[in-house]
């Protein structure tokens, strides 16, 4: 009777090939796209779908509308610091998933409001939940804790949800012409009370110790922290506010906050009245941009995993300050002439999203990335609501918006300045933040 062949055995264990396995950061990367996309169908880009039906139906002015659509632009200042701070203090699950259940909730009671009082109360209810389950802290600090390697890559992947997102404006046009507004809402409302806690209940923060990340060398290995400087862990949210680093970042986002702002909420007024496009003309230059900008969000997390950040933020400002220049020399007279500005402007704009996760991080380190992020986001944000108004205040002076974009062309080129006094991640700043 032969013996078993034990050699054999081995040999054909290990001849057997070891399964594919998708990096499980991958997978938050996915989750925050599919949750976004599904928020900005109804709240963000898709909710312009529905302001002239809410509009027939209570007999408001456009204005009382807009303004309950501008708590958006002021949850994002004020509540980004605050999640931020809660999301390093109790976990991304928690926050998403509650976050989910106050838009859901907010959307429901949307759709039943009766009177503006009920607008008002429900849409502030939904901009405080997108806070929690939106990209602009939360997701992006969980999928930038779980890369080391791509992060940048991972992060502009991760806020691409909106641009997915923006073309569902058609389809919220045809279920409220098939059924109602109201329906619409209120099915919205279920929909993401479902499914993004669903969703949540499986995101990890971060690896623990026991867990494989991305090294730098593209491997899977045991690695206890994963910032770009393990030192970077340990400082104190408050040692912020003494590094120069934060504050040249801060005023390099507030500048771009403030051109970004300022020229978009007056993107159709200016194609009207200073080119003469139609209306509809001028909204189409709208869905161009955000596109443009989904290129701009992942090109520029690519970018930065490949050379100095420095470099990719000059640029930024470079692209942004050429798309308005265009604007100015070229004169654009029609949809198609408006291309090459809405190339230039949507990829700077997009390149900005992913910059408060990626560069936090990098500079910073994760620990206590939420908070980073979300003080980032509340002074960017802050700075940012000067921009519709400085141009509404000029378009009023002047009779037009020419002079407020030269404006904008010149605050532009102005945030290259911080970039220059920002420095690369060294042991000697670490060391002083957690000093």
């Amino acid at each position: 009777m032969n013996e078993p062949n034990d050699k054999g055995i081995d040999q054909s264990i290990s001849n057997k090939k070891t399964p594919f396995k998708v990096f499980y950061g991958w997978y938050l990367v996915a989750a925050s796209m599919f949750s976004n996309a599904l928020v900005s169908a109804v709240y963000f880009q898709g909710f312009s779908a529905f302001v002239i039906p809410i509009e027939t139906t209570f007999g408001w002015s456009r204005s009382v509308i807009s303004g309950a659509a501008s708590l958006r632009q002021a949850e994002a200042g004020l509540f980004g610091p605050l999640t931020g701070f809660l999301l390093d203090k109790y976990g991304a699950r928690k926050i998403i998933i509650f976050g989910a259940l106050i838009v859901g909730f907010g959307l429901i009671g949307l759709g039943f409001a009766t009177g503006i009082v009920m607008f008002y109360v429900f849409f502030l209810f939904i901009s405080m939940g997108t806070s929690g389950v939106g990209h602009a802290v939360t997701w992006v600090v969980v999928v930038a804790r779980w890369f080391n390697e791509h992060r940048g890559l991972a992060v502009g992947l991760a806020v691409t949800g909106p641009v997915i997102g923006a073309p569902m404006v058609v389809v919220n046009s045809w279920l409220i012409e098939l059924f109602n507004w109201r329906i619409v809402l209120v099915s919205y409302g279920l929909i993401i009370s479902i499914l993004i806690p669903l969703i949540a209940i499986n995101v990890k923060d971060k690896p623990d110790n026991s867990s494989a990340i991305k090294s730098n060398q593209g491997k899977y290995k045991e690695e206890g922290k994963i910032g770009v400087i393990a030192e970077a862990e340990e400082f104190k949210t408050l040692s912020l506010f003494k590094d120069k680093s934060f504050w040249m970042l801060s005023a390099y986002l507030g500048t771009l906050f403030i051109v970004n702002s300022g020229f978009q909420l007056h993107q159709i007024p200016y194609f009207v009245e200073d080119r003469g496009f139609s209306t509809t003309a001028a909204a189409i230059t709208i869905p161009l941009v955000v596109w443009a900008s989904g290129f701009g969000r992942v090109g520029a997390g690519w970018l930065i995993d490949k050379v100095d950040y420095r470099v990719v933020l000059i640029f930024i400002c470079l692209f942004m300050t050429l798309g308005l220049l265009y604007l100015q020399l070229l004169a654009p007279s029609n949809t198609l002439t408006t291309l090459p500005f809405a190339l230039l402007f949507g990829l700077s704009f997009g390149a900005t999203i992913p910059l408060r996760g990626v560069l936090g991080s990098m500079i910073f380190g994760t620990k206590n990335l939420g908070s980073t992020v979300g003080l980032l986001q509340g002074t960017g944000v802050a700075a940012g609501v000067i921009g519709p108004i400085l141009m509404g205040v000029l378009r009023d002076w002047f009779g037009n918006y020419e002079i407020g974009i030269w404006v904008l062309i010149v605050i532009s080129l102005l945030g290259i300045i911080p970039v220059f006094l920002m420095k690369n991640p060294t042991h000697e700043t670490v060391k002083k933040l957690g000093a």
